[in-house]
């Protein structure tokens, strides 16, 4: 056979497949890494109603599909859209209209932060606001409200730590919701000296304020989900795990996701309260397109930043305090049986070794051995050695947030101890367990980016470039494994897999647009990579 007439017939079984199929989009001159457990990269995917087609070499995918729509990625890399695995979405936008405490010097500072919020809001009946953090003051102490009682007595202050486990509140708060200072609070403290309350609550002190939150009306969650969902999409998250949601938001976000208002992909967390789960008792679980709802948020102890987190010995900084137990073992066990008769999915608040201990054994009292319930620990920070295989041996998922490591690095090890700080933030330990990590955030804790989430796992560094070396670089994930943790991990630890998590044909077309190959990257470079494009179900948001 002739060269000439080779060239011919291939230039004719082309011509006979040229432009044969329609799609919706093609994404081209990319790299795409498929994330498929194979190392697949392609060039160009086809695109048609919110799933991938086909992907393939560049010539062969816009060949084979006619399109009107050719999105030239310029050379840059694609991923599977980012999962966050732990957050507070709707919490984060509500925070947008609250008094921003994050960056606070010391308690001088909050207070001129207060006092202009206050100016600037005469007719809000509330003053609240979130941020502050301690161990970040010159002066390491809680602060008490002694100021507050004096600049606001007559409007009610509500000044929440960093974390949500701790707040300083003013007396009119205090008198506002009816709290008794003489009336003990099961998992929660209210701090005093002489017997006087100091305003300082932790844990479940702090929840009795919940109402307050619970009350925004639909206008404000509504602009908080919108907002939320704009700085989401900026940062290349496609879909977020909000641990914790009552029934009225998760139906407005439900309602918001028919309307085509809400695009972002949400798997919701339904907070422990009676009348959540008797809802969801009633209605099952749900599973639509953007919004699945099969899971529990339960609280565990509290957070080690405000020592509520339950050690199994004491502080190494407060040698008369273990933290804060925040329920009753028999309140989860019932948690888990409600779970497992349900086919909901538990995921418990777990810091401390001693939390950490005591749901993983209501977790095996319940699951009894190996299954696919995908229960999971979420957080997971501190660990006793003995007690990890327990995650494999119930096929428990840990679920962790590697910005906590690199925030905390600074002042951890005071409140554990050096010995006990060796098997914290240990996600390579925890990897070993069960093969997978479901890797997040916990925004607005922590700042919001997944790329930080890659950097703190892979550099153990913060936004800061800090630690110089890595906070315990023993403990750092790969750049595999950390991208796996942010999307595939995720996908499987919400049940998501088949859609998300990839980017195979027949899966949502969920990707991110780079301009720097993470899996390339070294810690100079990992410091500068941007979003340049987020697209959720074929569709540009970003």
């Amino acid at each position: 056979m002739s060269k000439t007439f080779t060239i011919l017939l291939c230039s004719l079984l082309l011509a006979g497949c040229y432009h044969s199929q329609e799609a919706d989009m093609v994404v081209h001159n990319a790299i795409i890494h498929s994330l498929d457990g194979n190392g697949t990269t392609y060039q160009a995917m086809a695109i048609r109603d919110g799933r991938i087609l086909e992907l393939g070499p560049e010539r062969q995918i816009l060949n084979r599909y006619a399109t009107d729509d050719k999105f030239d990625a310029a050379g840059q890399v694609v991923y599977p859209g980012f999962i966050d695995g732990h957050c507070h979405f709707l919490g984060y936008g509500l925070n947008k209209q609250k008094l921003d405490l994050l960056g606070t010097t010391s308690w001088e500072d909050v207070l001129e932060r207060t006092k202009a919020f206050a100016n600037a809001n005469p007719d809000t009946e509330w003053l609240i606001g979130r941020g502050w953090d301690q161990n970040d003051w010159a002066l390491k102490e809680y602060p008490n409200n002694a100021a507050l009682n004096a600049l606001f007595p007559d409007r009610p202050v509500l000044l929440q730590r960093v974390d949500g486990h701790a707040a300083v509140v003013n007396q009119k708060a205090l008198d506002q919701v009816g709290m008794d200072p003489d009336k003990a609070i099961e998992g929660g403290l209210m701090m005093k000296v002489e017997g006087k309350p100091t305003g300082l609550l932790v844990d479940n002190a702090v929840s009795v304020f919940q109402q307050i939150f619970d009350q925004a009306d639909e206008k404000t969650k509504r602009s908080a989900l919108l907002r939320a969902q704009e700085d989401c999409f900026a940062v290349g998250l496609t879909m977020v795990c909000d641990a914790g949601l009552d029934v009225g938001s998760i139906e407005l976000i439900q309602k918001m996701q028919a309307e085509g208002a809400l695009k972002m992909r949400v798997y919701a967390m339904v907070a422990d309260a009676k009348e959540h789960l008797d809802h969801f008792a009633q209605t099952g679980a749900i599973e639509e397109d953007r919004l699945i709802v099969r899971s529990v948020k339960v609280y565990g102890d509290g957070a080690l930043g405000s020592r509520g987190a339950l050690l199994k010995a004491p502080y190494s900084d407060q040698h008369d305090h273990y933290g804060l137990q925040l329920s009753s073992r028999e309140h989860f066990l019932e948690i888990a049986d409600w779970c497992n008769e349900h086919g909901f999915q538990m995921n418990t608040h777990c810091i401390g070794d001693s939390a950490n201990a005591l749901l993983l054994g209501v977790y095996g009292e319940v699951l009894k051995g190996t299954n696919d319930k995908r229960w999971r620990i979420e957080h997971a920070q501190v660990l006793d050695p003995k007690d990890m295989a327990l995650f494999g041996k119930f096929s428990i998922i840990p679920s962790v947030q590697p910005t906590h490591a690199t925030s905390d690095g600074p002042w951890a090890e005071d409140r554990v101890g050096p010995e006990r700080i060796q098997h914290a933030y240990a996600y390579d330990e925890l990897l070993k367990t069960m093969g997978l990590l479901a890797l997040g955030t916990d925004f607005p804790v922590e700042g919001i980016d997944p790329l930080q989430t890659f950097r703190s796992a892979v550099f153990r560094i913060d936004a800061d470039g800090k630690p110089v070396g890595g906070y315990h670089p023993e403990h750092a994930l790969t750049a595999a494994q950390a991208l796996n943790g942010m999307t595939i991990w995720n996908a499987i630890a919400s049940f998501t897999e088949n859609d998300l998590g990839t980017l195979e044909a027949g899966k949502k077309a969920d990707f991110v647009v780079l301009d720097r190959d993470l899996l390339k990257v070294d810690l100079q470079h990992a410091m500068k990579v941007r979003v340049k494009a987020t697209f959720v179900g074929g569709e540009k948001v970003f």
